[in-house]
């Protein structure tokens, strides 16, 4: 998924970006302890604008994923809003791209590099992907959980547990606070 620099007319333009299933598969793998599956690939739009020789990359889309739900186990369709507008600049010669076991101070996340005469969308489209999976994907806003007794999904009903009796292990605590 490469831009070339050349392809960019002076007034800006999109180009559409064809985003694979299997691309998307392989890309949500990484995304942490959370397990998201796309549905389905997605065409996406990106707008590019040279300005001198810096360029601004802007993209708005949705993807439509499947998820468990942090608090109630069951899946879901969730749909991810993904929008960014960044400014990249050519990279200075002679400085290499940063190594994977760098610390970056805080304005080095605020730097974006281009390599010669393209731009490399999929590194781009992947990081914004990851950047816009929520951290604890809920069903609804209203989700009850999971009864910490039996384990019973609260969402189709209760359970009948008494779920007033506190774990032994946390009643020293819960004398604390009583205090």
């Amino acid at each position: 998924m490469k831009l070339k620099l050349a392809q960019i007319p002076p007034e800006g333009g999109e180009f559409d970006r064809v985003l694979e299933q299997a691309w998307l598969r392989e890309v949500l793998s990484g995304a942490g302890s959370v397990d998201f599956w796309a549905t389905e690939g997605r065409t996406v739009k990106v707008f590019a604008k040279r300005t001198g020789v810096e360029v601004l990359v802007q993209s708005d889309f949705f993807l439509e994923l499947t998820t468990d739900c942090s608090t109630c186990l069951e899946d879901f369709r969730l749909e991810v809003p993904v929008a960014f507008s960044l400014t990249l600049r050519p990279r200075p010669a002679g400085q290499d791209p940063m190594p994977a076991d760098l610390e970056l101070r805080s304005e080095d996340l605020e730097e974006f590099f281009f390599d010669g005469e393209e731009i490399d969308l999929e590194g781009i489209l992947r990081e914004q992907i990851l950047l816009a999976l929520p951290m604890y994907p809920r069903c609804s806003e209203n989700c009850r959980g999971l009864c910490p007794v039996c384990g019973a999904n609260l969402n189709k009903g209760e359970c009948g547990c008494d779920r007033g009796v506190v774990d032994p292990r946390w009643a020293t605590l819960k004398k604390i606070a009583e205090k």
